[in-house]
C-alpha cells in the first residue's frame, strides 16, 4: 500500500515537473510606469502635507515677530498644503482608480526637508506631464 502511494506520488511529481509551464501574460512597461507615476505623485502629495504639518508644529512653538516673518512663514506652509491637495486632485483625474487604493504610510513629521519636497513635487509634475501627452 505505501509502495503504491510512493511511487503515485513520484509519477505524480515527475509529470508536474516535465509539463511545460505556461506563459505567464508578462507586466506591460505603461502598466508600471502608470504605478511608478502614481506613486510618485502620491509620494510627493504626501511629503508636502507632512512638511506642511510639521511647519505648523514649529510655528506653535518658535517665535516670529508678529508681522512680516510671519505672515511669509504661514504662506509658506499654506502653500504646501495647497500643493498637496492639487498633486491629490490631479492624481484622481489622471488615475482615478488611485481613490481606491489604501493609504500611503505616513511621513514622519521633520523627516524630510523642504529640498526633498521642491524635488519630489517637480518629479511629480513631471510625471504627470508626460502622462497626459
Amino acid at each position: 500500500m505505501i509502495a503504491r502511494l510512493l511511487t503515485g506520488s513520484l509519477v505524480f511529481a515527475l509529470a508536474a515537473c516535465a509539463t511545460p509551464v505556461a506563459d505567464a501574460p508578462s507586466p506591460e512597461a505603461p502598466a508600471e510606469e502608470v504605478t511608478a507615476c502614481r506613486d510618485i505623485v502620491r509620494s510627493a502629495a504626501m511629503q508636502a502635507y507632512s512638511l506642511a504639518r510639521y511647519r505648523d508644529d514649529q510655528r506653535a512653538v518658535i517665535l516670529l515677530p508678529a508681522g512680516k516673518a510671519a505672515a511669509e512663514y504661514e504662506a509658506e506652509s499654506r502653500r504646501l498644503r495647497d500643493e498637496g491637495a492639487r498633486l491629490m486632485a490631479a492624481l484622481e483625474t489622471a488615475y482615478p482608480q488611485a481613490a481606491a487604493m489604501p493609504p500611503m504610510p505616513a511621513v514622519p513629521p521633520g523627516s524630510v526637508t523642504e529640498a526633498q519636497v521642491v524635488t519630489r513635487i517637480a518629479e511629480a509634475e513631471a510625471c504627470l506631464a508626460g502622462g497626459e501627452k
